[in-house]
């Protein structure tokens, strides 16, 4: 083989080299982008969840029979989007989501408004945890 012939094969051999690298990383990337996103709609729909259940909450006096269903709801939400956190982030944040998730149940079995509001107290603060958690694991703190 002359040298021509060993220069479109080094070129041949460069230029696949160079595609399968270029896949690879370019797939990691994409992969990455998409777990952020992933996570960060997680995030934002499990912490939308809770903000609606203690609205919802602030409706009617604890133990009202028209504000149970809108609160299952919202719970229900907050459990699936939990769900989906334990697939994307570390235990730790997920344990931050699951101590929310106990509180927002406290006030949903409230059964007098000073109990209600001590719980929605401290619904407040946990869900503010979830959010130093939340910006912890995706590098943003």
């Amino acid at each position: 083989m002359d040298a021509g012939g060993y220069a479109a094969w080094a070129a041949a051999v460069t230029s696949a080299a160079t595609l399968v690298v270029t896949t690879l990383v370019g797939g990691r990337r994409e992969q990455h982008r998409w777990a952020r996103d992933a996570l960060t709609d997680a995030f934002v729909a499990f912490l939308a969840a809770s903000w609606r259940h203690s609205d919802v909450a602030r409706t009617g006096p604890p133990g009202d029979p028209a504000v149970r269903p809108g609160l299952a709801r919202e719970y229900g939400e907050m459990r699936s989007q939990l769900t989906r956190l334990r697939l994307l982030t570390s235990d730790d944040v997920v344990a931050t989501g699951e101590r929310l998730l106990h509180l927002q149940r406290r006030v949903q079995e409230a059964e007098t408004p000073q109990v209600q509001s001590e719980a929605l107290e401290a619904v407040s603060e946990a869900r503010m945890t979830v959010v130093a958690a939340a910006k912890k694991a995706m590098g943003l703190a």
